[in-house]
């Protein structure tokens, strides 16, 4: 998906909510759809969203391509009740609350993307800042980063004086890079030899992500490296250390 399609949608959800919040949202077959990021919940049968833009919650229906979602979760889920961050598409409706016989707004899901266990939406409002951040990669393009054990999370830091510091998990990358308003050049990249009994694959393609980015972009404590045709490469989020 390219960030103009990503934006569009992004600024479709707000007007959508909007709406919502007028009373006017109701569901019907003409009913626009939007690309939804947050953090979803499961338990006892009942689900809750948390709509990253706004912090808006609300009730998830039981219907679309909400058992599709309710799969991944269970699978993805290290505890009950856990907060993962998921991406859909999906529009707001009037349906049936658990309790009484009002009826209450709630998300459907129309279509159901992805689930990303190691991110959160981050703070509001907040916008990390490109150069020294700890940046812990959380995604390869449209794959989950995995830790193996015994292994350090895989992560990068663009230092001030133009150096590229960072972990594929295994071995210390090196390197440098070049960065302007919306572009960036990293690498070529060097790395320690160290032998680990798994991971080679993902730090392969990692390497090979990183070095064929060309634009990158922040939006609050989420970083994105691009390709030269808006792919999505690398997603990051910003980890304070105390």
């Amino acid at each position: 998906m390219t960030l103009r399609r990503w934006t569009g949608l992004t600024l479709n959800f707000a007007v959508l909510l909007a709406g919502a919040t007028l009373g006017s949202v109701t569901a019907s077959a003409g009913e626009s759809k939007a690309l939804m990021r947050g953090m979803y919940s499961y338990m006892a049968d009942a689900a809750l969203f948390k709509e990253c833009l706004t912090g808006r919650k609300m009730p998830v229906a039981m219907e679309g391509d909400n058992a599709a979602l309710e799969r991944a979760y269970l699978e993805a889920q290290q505890r009950p009740g856990e907060e993962l961050l998921i991406e859909i598409e999906g529009h707001i409706a009037q349906r049936p609350a658990m309790e009484g016989a009002e009826t209450v707004e709630s998300l459907v899901i129309d279509r159901f993307i992805g689930i990303w266990p190691r991110e959160t939406c981050g703070a509001q409002r907040a916008t990390a800042p490109l150069r020294s951040t700890y940046w812990r990669i959380t995604r390869l393009g449209g794959r989950s980063i995995v830790v193996g054990d015994g292994q350090r999370e895989p992560h990068m830091l663009l230092r001030m004086d133009g150096r590229f510091t960072g972990s594929s998990g295994c071995n210390q990358l090196m390197g440098a890079y070049k960065v302007d308003t919306s572009s960036i050049n990293i690498g070529p990249l060097s790395m320690t030899r160290k032998a680990c009994p798994n991971g080679l694959e993902q730090e392969q393609a990692l390497t090979a992500a990183l070095e064929a980015a060309t634009t990158w972009k922040i939006i609050g404590e989420h970083l994105e490296l691009f390709d030269d045709e808006g792919q999505t490469l690398v997603r990051c989020q910003a980890i304070y250390l105390k």
